[in-house]
């Protein structure tokens, strides 16, 4: 009796060796491009450069609120680059309120900060940052500043400026997280 192969015959696809090293090269090319795009080390900038960022942002209010400023529940934070009464060039404030009623208020600030650049993005980082809390208690230096950071990209174009708050810790306490990603600033006139 015979028997009968039901298996499928295959067909080997044979592909030239030339295709294979250009699809290899191609694919290295376009990981390293897609690398490159996308990592941008901040390196620290000169003083030349140090002393035009610092000149730029000198007294000038941001601020921003999540949703909306008159939102039931809010978080708000205000970024000031203005001298204050004791020697402080630069604050980053924060709130968050329900119906009216601040329930956290905080602020970190700084005598100085130093500038460190990536692309087209400035990361602004406290020099021997302070902190105070207002509410739910009053104390100081009681918010953790390690790993706090300002990132501004489009400096130059204050209608296209942007900020995002990074705290690498995850420590920075209520409104937060809140701005860790771009987001446009609404710029005010300082409020003492």
């Amino acid at each position: 009796m015979k028997t009968v192969n039901l298996t499928p015959k295959y067909h080997q696809v044979i592909i030239p060796y030339k295709c294979v090293i250009f699809s290899v090269h191609f694919l290295i090319l376009l990981s390293l491009l897609f690398l490159s795009a996308c990592s941008n080390p901040l390196e620290p900038v000169d003083s030349v450069e140090e002393t035009d960022v610092k000149s730029e942002l000198r007294d000038r209010s941001f601020r921003q609120f999540d949703p909306e400023k008159d939102a039931a529940k809010r978080k708000a934070v205000i970024i000031d680059f203005y001298d204050d009464t004791e020697g402080n060039i630069i604050s980053m404030w924060a709130q968050y309120a329900e119906a009216g009623y601040a329930l956290k208020e905080w602020e970190i600030f700084a005598k100085d900060y130093r500038i460190e650049k990536g692309g087209s993005e400035y990361r602004l980082y406290f020099i021997a940052p302070h902190s105070h809390q207002n509410i739910p208690s009053e104390c100081d230096d009681c918010i953790e500043t390690k790993g706090v950071s300002i990132s501004i990209r489009n400096l130059y174009d204050k209608d296209k400026i942007q900020f995002k708050i990074n705290d690498e810790n995850k420590s920075l306490p209520a409104p937060f997280p809140v701005f860790k990603s771009w987001t446009n600033f609404n710029e005010d006139e300082y409020f003492d």
